[in-house]
């Protein structure tokens, strides 16, 4: 009999957690899952037991589709607390929501995905609302995560629009020469801007946050329905998002100053 290596079932249930994580509480249905994750059936089955059994997965009554579990949830209240990106953050997020009006969104680059880690109403009577915290998107999809893939070096950016091109073109009928040629439009102008790509007469326009080497960890997004967004408001809407990225990235880097800083505990014998 022949074994599944630790190491690729454990790379299946990476992908398949990661799967689950952009759906939200909907969940998903076990063929959608290996559509989505480009795994065989019976594979998805036994890994998809095998998370549940640890209780990182669980069933969904009655369709008996798949979400994430409650062990998940206890794993990412721990991680938080450590990596504390959207408490950081936060103050920068609100006050760009209320000076826009609109909806801001905050992003974490997850290799070629962009996760939502924060959102923030302002005070427009219209509220955006085109994902929720916690969800993934493809790099490239949404103008967070235009905007961190257009800003990422060239080896980095090309790796991820090989990963992310066929599935854009499969989901959002985005092919791979339209995709480049966001990016190269995105980094001609400064910033991400994308008109109704996810939802009708909804317009956005994206800036990514950059780390101590000027490559994009994670970025910021104003959404507003198209009436809210004329061509003569938005590069006030990039310079707003440009100034909260630059507070969020002094934040992080004094948070790493410190503990680079901080001086070693002694441990006696």
């Amino acid at each position: 009999m022949v074994t599944e290596e630790p190491a690729g079932s454990l790379n299946r249930a990476v992908v398949i957690l990661k799967a689950l994580a952009s759906t939200g509480e909907s969940g998903m249905a076990l063929t959608h899952i290996s559509q989505r994750c480009g795994l065989p059936h019976s594979s998805v089955h036994r890994v998809l037991q095998q998370l549940r059994a640890a209780q990182l997965v669980c069933q969904t009554a009655p369709d008996g589709r798949y979400a994430l579990g409650p062990l998940a949830f206890e794993l990412g209240v721990a991680a938080a607390q450590q990596f504390d990106i959207r408490g950081r953050s936060r103050e920068a997020v609100t006050s760009l929501a209320n000076e826009m009006g609109d909806t801001a969104y905050l992003f974490l680059r997850s290799g070629s995905e962009a996760v939502c880690l924060d959102r923030v109403f302002g005070p427009a009577p219209v509220r955006v609302v085109t994902l929720r915290i916690g969800s993934r998107r493809p790099l490239g999809l949404g103008a967070g995560g235009l905007a961190i893939l257009a800003f990422l070096d060239e080896t980095q950016r090309e790796a991820a629009i090989n990963d992310v091109a066929p599935v854009l073109a499969a989901e959002r009928g985005i092919d791979e020469a339209e995709l480049r040629q966001m990016v190269a439009d995105s980094r001609e102008r400064g910033y991400a801007y994308i008109e109704g790509q996810l939802t009708p007469d909804v317009y956005a326009v994206g800036k990514p946050i950059l780390n101590s080497f000027k490559q994009p960890i994670g970025g910021l997004s104003i959404a507003a329905p198209a009436a809210r967004m004329p061509p003569a408001r938005i590069p006030k809407v990039a310079q707003a998002l440009e100034n909260a990225a630059s507070r969020i990235e002094l934040s992080l880097f004094s948070a790493e100053a410190a503990l680079a800083t901080r001086p070693s505990a002694v441990i006696a014998d």
